[in-house]
């Protein structure tokens, strides 16, 4: 099934080669070659590539001491392998994957590439593309397998996060919580332990309104807006989920303005669908939380992609012209942040689906149900 799976999206790549003109296509990002290989592997300092053409098997190049390792691949692949980095003149990378493409005549390569390996390879016949980012928005059905699984892992964490927390509670200890799931995958022989990454915090108020801030690790989690989350990747495919949580009784205004992000989040849900365009899914949570004077507490986008990685195209943002499709797999994640008080913040792993969405992630969502 995975060979198959590999091979079906390789075979996208070359009809959309084949349809701009390209012989050949360079693809450099960790992401994107495990994408078309399954090959995990870290590359540290020393450059890998995939180069794939029309009328002959895929390319890698790669360092030595990698080249062992890659030929137990599950695709058929020639291997061009360089000394090592940095190399003496003749065994650098570089010149290495310039003999591989010398023979091509109008050759892509994926615009994540690193600056510095691009102008070591860039000419009049060399053009910059997004193929693999726009076909990794549209998820197969063996991907959505297994989103929904790390999805199902990250609900899992979150109840036993609920279970866990109280006022004795540091918010370091929380951390803890994912060594359950990954000692049932050690355990099921499931686990790729270089393509996983499992992460459960609490943000404790008022450090929750700084959401990309870090709050003291040994504090004690207490009263006010606690915002749980569960950011996970699995075997290579990722999921979120994030719940605001109150210990005791919310106050009247928290009681509102959790009420009014939950309007926000139903006003983005409620036109997301196929053939919308990302940033009116945006504009509908920004309009709702303008209209009652709270869009100078809001401090990021609704959502954004989620597949091989946590972040990644297709993003939910009012500067956005992508629409959505069906089979994409996204965040919604509206907020309201209030400096010393707290912040306010669900966030699901959501499929767009033949009429609609589907929540892939279903911790509670009700204010009476997160309070503890």
């Amino acid at each position: 099934m995975l060979k198959q799976e590999l091979e079906t999206r390789i075979a996208k790549l070359k009809a959309k080669m084949e349809a701009k003109g390209y012989d050949a296509y360079v693809v450099s990002s960790q992401e994107d070659i495990w994408y078309y290989t399954n090959i995990t592997y870290k590359p540290e300092e020393r450059p890998f590539f995939i180069v794939i053409s029309l009328d002959s098997k895929p390319t890698l190049v790669v360092p030595k001491l990698e080249e062992a390792h890659v030929q137990k691949g599950i695709l058929d692949t020639d291997i061009v392998s360089y000394w090592d980095y940095p190399s003496p003149v003749g065994e650098n990378w570089f010149e290495r994957l310039r003999d591989v493409l010398q023979k091509f005549k109008h050759i892509g390569v994926e615009a994540n590439i690193p600056a510095e390996h691009y102008v070591r390879i860039q000419g009049s016949h060399v053009e910059l593309c997004h193929f693999v980012a726009a076909e990794r928005q549209i998820k197969s059905k063996y991907e959505l397998e297994r989103i929904r699984f790390c999805a199902n892992i990250a609900d899992r964490t979150m109840l036993d996060i609920f279970k866990k927390v109280s006022r004795e509670t540091m918010v370091l200890e929380m951390s803890a919580l994912t060594q359950i799931p990954q000692v049932e995958l050690i355990k099921a022989k499931q686990l790729d332990p270089l393509n996983t990454n499992l992460l459960a915090v609490v943000w404790p108020a008022p450090e929750s309104a700084m959401p990309h801030g870090v709050p003291d690790i040994y504090k004690k989690i207490g009263d006010g807006l606690n915002v749980a989350m569960t950011y996970y990747r699995i075997n290579g495919y990722a999921s979120e989920c994030e719940r605001t949580f109150f210990l005791g009784n919310p106050t009247k205004e928290e009681t509102e303005l959790f009420q009014h992000m939950m309007n926000a989040r139903k006003a983005a849900l409620s036109v997301l669908k196929p053939g919308v365009n990302a940033k009116e899914v945006d504009l509908a949570a920004r309009n709702y939380l303008a209209q009652y004077g709270l869009i100078g507490n809001l401090l990021h986008r609704t959502g954004h992609g989620i597949g091989l990685s946590n972040h990644e195209a297709p993003f939910v943002a009012e500067g956005s012209d992508e629409v959505l499709t069906e089979n994409m797999v996204i965040s919604i994640e509206p907020g309201i942040y209030v400096e010393g008080v707290g912040g306010f913040r669900h966030s699901d792993t959501v499929l767009i689906t033949k009429d609609g969405y589907e929540l892939l992630t279903r911790a509670p969502i009700e204010l009476d149900e997160l309070i503890f």
